[in-house]
Formats: C-alpha cells, sequence, structure tokens
C-alpha cells in the first residue's frame, strides 16, 4: 500500500505537470493572438516561452518555426539594408543581432534557415568597421585621450579577439594614464601613492615602460627603516619588556607592509645608549641624525611598560545542599516509587586578573619628530566556576534541605529539566584556571599586534 507521504509527492508532481502544461499552453495561445495580429516577432518570443515550459508541445514548436522563421528574416532584411546603404556599423550589430536570435530559438530545439552569404557580407563589413575603429583609437590615443581610446579598443576586442595590436594598444590607453600619474607623484614625494601606483600596472604589465625602476625608487623613498632601543621597565615583573620588545620586532619583521623594516638588531646594539640620549632630550637632535644614519635607520622605536598588575585569588570553596534521586521498583504492577537522599555537593570558584599598561613611541632619527605614539591599557581574567561530588553524579538533584536526618517544611527539592541542566553544566565546566603566564602571553600578544598595526597604519602623506 502506498504510504501517504509518497501519496502526497505524487499529487504533488502531478499538480505541477499540470501546472506547465497549463503554462505553456497559455503562451502558445497568446503566440497565436499575436500571430494573426501580424505582431511575428512577439508571437515568435510567446511560441518560445512556451516550447521552453514543454518541449513535447507540437503547437509550439510549429509556431515557433514559422514566427521565429520570419522574426529572423525581417533581422537579416535589416542587416541587408544597412549593408547596402553602407551603415557599417549598424549592419555589424545587426548581424550579430540576428546570430543571437537563432542561437536562442536553436536552444530551444528549433532550427532555423540560415543562408551562408549572409555571413561573407558580415565579414566584409566587420573587417571595414574594425579598421575605422582601430584608426579612431590610435587617433584617441595621439590626442592622449586615453578613456575614449579604451572603449574603442575594447569594443575592437569583443568584435575580433586577438585583432592586430589591439590589446597592447588596450594596455597603454589604460594604464599610460597611472603611469603619468605615479611619475607625478614622485617627482611631488608622495613615495607611497607612488609605489602603489606603480604596483597597479606591474602586477599586470612587468615590463611596462621603466615601472619597475621607477617603482624600486619610490619604495626606497617611502621605507620606514626602524631600529628598536632597548624597551624600559617601570614594574617589578622582570622580563616583560624583553618579552614585548621580541614579540614587536618578530611582528614588524612579518609585516605585509612594504613600507616599514626592522633594521639588524645586531648592529642597533652597537649604540643603544646612545640613541637612548637622543630621545631623552640630553643631547641635540642632530644627533639622533647621525645615530640613524649610522644604523641605516630612518625611525627608533622605544617602549616602556609602565604598569604590571595581576591577581589570583584562593579558591573558593561553596557548600551545596541536595539529594540523591532514588526509583523503588515496585512489584505486582504497583507503580514505581521515588525517594530523594539528602546529601552534599560543593562548587567552586576562583579567578585570576592581569593588567599591563604600554607606552611607545615611534621617532624620525632625522627630525626628532615623533611619528606614531600610543599608551595601550590591556585588562584581561579568567574564572572558574565548577561543582564537584564524591558520589554518583548522575542521580544527584540539586535543593535545599534544613535537617539530614529528619524532614522540614523549608526542605526543596528542585527536581527541573531546568535545575537539573545548570548542575550538569557546572560538573561539566572547566576546572583549570588559566595562568597568569598565559593571561599575560595573550595580553602581550595583544599589544603587540595594536603597536605594528599602529606603525603600519602611520602614512606621511596623509
Amino acid at each position: 500500500m502506498i504510504s501517504f507521504p509518497w501519496k502526497q509527492f505524487c499529487i504533488l508532481m502531478l499538480s505541477l505537470f499540470l501546472l506547465i502544461g497549463c503554462g505553456s499552453k497559455r503562451y502558445a495561445k497568446k503566440g497565436l493572438e499575436f500571430e494573426k495580429a501580424g505582431f511575428f516577432e512577439k508571437a515568435a518570443e510567446m511560441y518560445y516561452l512556451s516550447a521552453v515550459k514543454n518541449p513535447k508541445n507540437l503547437n509550439a514548436q510549429v509556431g515557433l518555426k514559422k514566427n521565429g522563421q520570419i522574426t529572423l528574416d525581417n533581422k537579416l532584411e535589416a542587416f541587408m539594408e544597412f549593408y547596402n546603404s553602407d551603415e557599417i556599423k549598424d549592419a555589424v550589430y545587426k548581424y550579430i543581432e540576428s546570430v543571437k536570435y537563432f542561437e536562442k530559438v536553436e536552444r530551444a530545439g528549433i532550427n532555423l534557415d540560415f543562408p551562408k552569404e549572409y555571413e561573407d557580407h558580415f565579414i566584409e563589413v566587420k573587417t571595414l568597421y574594425l579598421e575605422r575603429r582601430y584608426i579612431d583609437a590610435y587617433a584617441q590615443i595621439d590626442q592622449e585621450k586615453f578613456s575614449q581610446a579604451e572603449i574603442i579598443l575594447n569594443e575592437i576586442l569583443i568584435l575580433q579577439p586577438g585583432y592586430q595590436n589591439a590589446e597592447e594598444l588596450k594596455n597603454t590607453a589604460h594604464f599610460e594614464p597611472i603611469y603619468r600619474n605615479a611619475k607625478e607623484l614622485l617627482e611631488v614625494e608622495k613615495y607611497r601613492t607612488s609605489y602603489l601606483k606603480f604596483q597597479e600596472i606591474l602586477t599586470k604589465l612587468p615590463n611596462y615602460k621603466d615601472s619597475k625602476e621607477l617603482s624600486d625608487l619610490a619604495l626606497s623613498k617611502a621605507l620606514i627603516t626602524i631600529a628598536v632601543v632597548d624597551f624600559s621597565n617601570q614594574t617589578k615583573q622582570k622580563g616583560i619588556e624583553i618579552l614585548l620588545q621580541s614579540r614587536i620586532e618578530k611582528l614588524i619583521t612579518e609585516s605585509k607592509s612594504p613600507f616599514i623594516k626592522l633594521v639588524d638588531r645586531g648592529s642597533s646594539q652597537q649604540i643603544v645608549s646612545e640613541q637612548v640620549r637622543v630621545l631623552e632630550g640630553k643631547v641635540e637632535s642632530q644627533s639622533g641624525s647621525i645615530t640613524g644614519k649610522i644604523l641605516g635607520a630612518k625611525a627608533l622605536l622605544t617602549g616602556e611598560v609602565k604598569q604590571y598588575n595581576s591577581n589570583v585569588t584562593s579558591i573558593e570553596k561553596i557548600e551545596r545542599k541536595g539529594y540523591i534521586k532514588m526509583v523503588i521498583k515496585a512489584k505486582d504492577g504497583i507503580k514505581d516509587s521515588i525517594i530523594y537522599k539528602k546529601t552534599r555537593y560543593f562548587e567552586y570558584n576562583q579567578n585570576n586578573f592581569l593588567s599591563i599598561h604600554f607606552q611607545f613611541k615611534l621617532v624620525s632619527s632625522e627630525t626628532s619628530e615623533v611619528m606614531v605614539s600610543d599608551a595601550i591599557s590591556i585588562e584581561t581574567s579568567d574564572k572558574v566556576y565548577y561543582a564537584a561530588y564524591d558520589g554518583n553524579k548522575s542521580n544527584l538533584i540539586p535543593g535545599h534541605w534544613e535537617f539530614i536526618d529528619k524532614p522540614s517544611v523549608n526542605d526543596i527539592i528542585k527536581d527541573t529539566p531546568t535545575d537539573r541542566k545548570r548542575l550538569d553544566d557546572l560538573f561539566n565546566s572547566r576546572q583549570q584556571l588559566q595562568t597568569i603566564e598565559a593571561l599575560s602571553k595573550e595580553a602581550q600578544i595583544s599589544i603587540s599586534q595594536q603597536v605594528v598595526l599602529k606603525i603600519e597604519r602611520y602614512d606621511p602623506e596623509h
């Protein structure tokens, strides 16, 4: 016997087929009405929709064959009128329109008659049209009207991919304005923007004129080479400044920004004391320039850990009162009984806390100007709150009781799904508190990322 869901499916599919059939018939009927009125292209469109909806609709196929051929013939006739009157652009696009129409009807399973001689005429006018457009494109480039030239060349390449050197001319029309703009930016010392413009060219055309050489020049001017001054530490947490400095140096080294680069640490250590004196203002700013030149650094990065506070609370053990649920199986068909035995379990609570306050400056070694500076404060903490029980916790029910050995009106048994779930969640909660060392590492990573991000976002041109 057919199951009810399968019967529903069969009914649904039958209804769908009927709807498709009805839709196809409606379109065919409309097609016939348009055909009688002499609107053959509109009639062909209705027959086409009918045939698409139901390829087995014979009326749709016959109607599409007849009216589609009339429509195609009209389009080809218009093509010939343009051809004979030397309106070559209109002729080219009318022929393309005719081909597209022919292919559309063909996809519906109907083959129309498309005489070969029309293609010969099309090749003739397309050749003439491409030649004229090619000359127009050259003229636009000569007049430095690059956007207009690019439009023409795109048209040419759509009509005939690979036409002469149209692809090369199109690249010139597109990239020459960018190239000139990049050179202008280089001349006015907008090195970063200039570099990015040249890169826009080089990603597509690696050998376009001298873009590679000029790009390298722009980058060398835009590049900020950074020497890191040993960070200082005003807190009692030994070594925290070394860890932070190491992380920041690593992130600078790994930075994807083309405009920042870390100076070799071995070289920078040779004159750390001189750097500090310059940055503290104990010598004249001119010495900072000398320091930077010795290091090959355009900027000096300093940092200071101002505060480091951590706290781990003692674990708090809280006694809770509950019940062990026991089911007593009955005999002789009598209903099972449930008893609740009073018991104790424990909940544990502990948390820790960490805060770090860090300040940094990126200072020009040439002018002593502060390029980037910020004070970053990070606060983070972790907390565990869980339950534990020595017995079988699967039957443990939360609640409250006043006396363990006798009943009381104040006793409460919380044997509901919500209360049981809450207790289960506590038993399954994480019990291992995250260490201060782990929190400190997270804070250092966050500080380092913020420092390097701010340096990466520094743009002297804006």
